[in-house]
């Protein structure tokens, strides 16, 4: 465990501003949830659920249930209910392994209008259906069907539901709501959820076995209408209390002659692998910069293909700068859509930042949309191209618009921290370590190859619906053949 607490920790130095919970003398003091932000308490649910302990919603509301939950979960481990802030940082170290290893992030999908908890490492198309997208997490019993429909349909899903139940079915009816949770006779958990947006019935039907009962949970309390903010741990007091802890423990393994491994201070940057490989196609993201239909992606999706394609539509490949990892694409006739702003000041450290892009886009399909900060304003050993960002970025999201709170473009995704070199230097793999293009870079880029970027100056932020819907408007998926 001081292996793990010392490279977690590592891993959040940069971005953990100093909090005034948790320091070193607190650690064996009872924990009181109302030190955190709704966004740790969010994310010490979500392990509390993958743990089996708890099944409600990942809302970040810390109510009895969450607490009963949190003490049940003591108790399993054979800890007492007295629950200390040294007890809820070692939760969130699971936490943090737990979501790790198959890369678990609430995404926006953007066809049904629904945010919902999916493994990015594992998730693999499931059997073909003419009614459902089908998806499964590879080695487990979890499984997704997705829908879109009327509510003649919308009626059967939850009958069929409830028909398999052994005993007692589980209802919600509401006008634009309906739930129906049921156990089978073999055992199989089953939850049909259907939210009725944008004029028609969006409904996700989650099945598991007992085994898989903790990722069960954690999804149908993940699922929420509209954009619903990321799950995961961020700067702030649990960041802080980890920091601290690992402190403590590194002092007294020393104290005892031990000795804990050191962090690397630098990590080399990796291709996020959006581009083109030689078996199958390859996808990225690019958005609009001008009126005329010109893209801006990374070279690195575009770079080798025999062909490009932006939404399908047959794209000519009109610059490159290598050295920045930049492209521009140009289609015709040019989309009838309005081209991205860009902010006309740098992002700020620490700024809150929403990335969109297609990641995955075989499985997932849609415009997804995850949210972060600004970690760094520089990349690797002091790049000053680049900046670094907490927001999940997956294959698939390179080339895509990194925005602040209004919508307007500070950066352009480009690669992801090499986990792999990470892991083998640290022992531990980092999450959510990305890096971005400064926007500052891209409107040069622009300038160079005769676009003149559309800038604003600052403006109010929007509500995360409304943002993600704008962005949408601009944000293309690239196919590299």
């Amino acid at each position: 465990m001081l292996r793990l607490s010392v490279a977690i920790a590592f891993t959040f130095l940069v971005a953990a501003p100093t909090a005034s919970a948790f320091e070193a003398d607190q650690l064996q003091l009872e924990f009181d949830a109302r030190f955190l932000t709704a966004e740790e308490k969010r994310f010490l649910q979500a392990g509390l659920a993958f743990s089996n302990a708890y099944n409600g919603l990942l809302d970040g509301a810390w109510g009895s249930g969450s607490q009963r939950a949190l003490e049940r979960f003591e108790v399993r481990n054979g800890r007492s209910e007295f629950v200390t802030n040294a007890d809820v940082l070692f939760l969130a170290l699971e936490t943090y392994e737990i979501l790790e290893k198959h890369g678990w992030v609430r995404q926006y999908n953007s066809a049904l209008d629904m945010s919902f908890l999916v493994p990015t490492i594992g998730f693999v198309a499931g059997k073909p259906s003419e009614t459902f997208v089908n998806m499964e997490l590879a080695g487990t019993s979890l499984g997704y069907s997705l829908t879109i429909g009327a509510g003649a349909q919308t009626e059967r899903l939850h009958q069929f539901t409830a028909e398999q139940a052994l005993g007692e079915v589980y209802q919600v009816r509401r006008p634009v709501l309906w739930i129906t949770s049921a156990r089978t006779a073999n055992g199989v958990s089953l939850y049909t959820r259907s939210d009725y947006r944008r004029g028609a019935w969006s409904t996700i039907m989650l099945s598991a076995r007992d085994s898989d009962a903790g990722a069960f949970a954690a999804v149908t309390g993940s699922i929420q209408p509209g954009y619903a903010p990321a799950i995961g741990i961020s700067p702030g007091v649990l960041a802080r209390g980890i920091e601290t802890m690992a402190a403590v423990m590194a002092d007294d393994s020393a104290a005892q002659g031990e000795t804990a491994p050191a962090a690397a201070e630098t990590a080399p940057e990796g291709n996020e692998g959006a581009g083109r490989e030689d078996q199958a196609p390859g996808f990225g993201t690019g958005f609009l910069v001008s009126t005329d239909g010109d893209f801006l992606t990374n070279n690195h999706v575009v770079n080798g293909c025999a062909s490009v394609s932006i939404d399908g539509l047959q794209a000519t490949v009109v610059a490159t700068d290598e050295a920045f990892d930049l492209a521009l694409l140009r289609v015709t006739p040019p989309p009838a859509a309005e081209p991205a702003q860009f902010a006309e000041k740098p992002a700020r450290l620490n700024s809150d930042v929403t990335v969109i892009g297609y990641p995955l886009p075989d499985l997932l399909g849609g415009l997804n949309v995850t949210r972060g900060s600004v970690t760094s304003l520089k990349g690797i050993a002091g790049d000053g191209v680049r900046m670094q960002i907490s927001a999940p970025v997956q294959p698939g999201n390179s080339g895509g618009p990194v925005v602040n709170s209004a919508g307007q473009v500070v950066g352009v995704v480009v690669s992801k921290l090499d986990a792999q070199m990470v892991a083998e230097a640290t022992g531990d793999i980092p999450q959510n370590i990305n890096f971005a293009i400064r926007a500052e870079i891209a409107k040069l880029f622009l300038y160079q190859n005769g676009i003149e970027p559309v800038e604003v100056e600052d403006a109010a932020p929007l509500a995360p619906e409304d943002l993600a819907e704008a962005a949408n408007g601009f944000t293309r998926l690239i196919t590299c053949n």
